[in-house]
């Protein structure tokens, strides 16, 4: 294992990658997908939870998918009225995602698994090497 220096916003990109990397064939480099991504989840737990809206909020955006489905006219104003109607919550939202959108760029240090050129499979993308090029040796 390795420490890997980033920010927390590095180290979502790279867990996407890794997600994103979990279809190719390969054991050793599925060991080592599957054993990264089970750490950055740890790591990154504290970001989710921060990340998760209130149940208040889920509600009014139920509702605003509800009626931007119906698209029906004056969707758009009764979408802002509801949002009006709410006001603090909105705004408590926005505010919570500010807050997780600059603790993202935050450092981490992270111990993980580096992904040697030798067990990188032959069908692995340029682009799957792309998202995980912060892991591979």
């Amino acid at each position: 294992m390795t420490t890997i220096n980033g920010t927390k916003q590095e180290f979502v990109d790279l867990i996407n990658g890794l997600f994103a990397a979990q279809e190719v064939e390969g054991k050793d480099f599925a060991l080592a997908i599957s054993k990264n991504i089970s750490i950055l989840r740890e790591e990154l737990k504290e970001v989710e939870e921060k990340a998760q809206p209130s149940e208040e909020f889920l509600q009014i955006a139920r509702k605003v998918n509800k009626i931007a489905q119906e698209d029906e006219e004056g969707a758009q104003e009764k979408i802002a009225q509801l949002e009006k109607d709410n006001e603090k919550i909105v705004t408590a939202r926005r505010m919570q995602l500010a807050n997780i959108q600059l603790s993202l760029k935050d450092e981490m240090s992270v111990e993980l698994y580096m992904l040697s050129k030798d067990i990188l499979p032959d069908n692995v993308t340029a682009k799957q090497i792309n998202q995980l090029e912060k892991i591979i040796e």
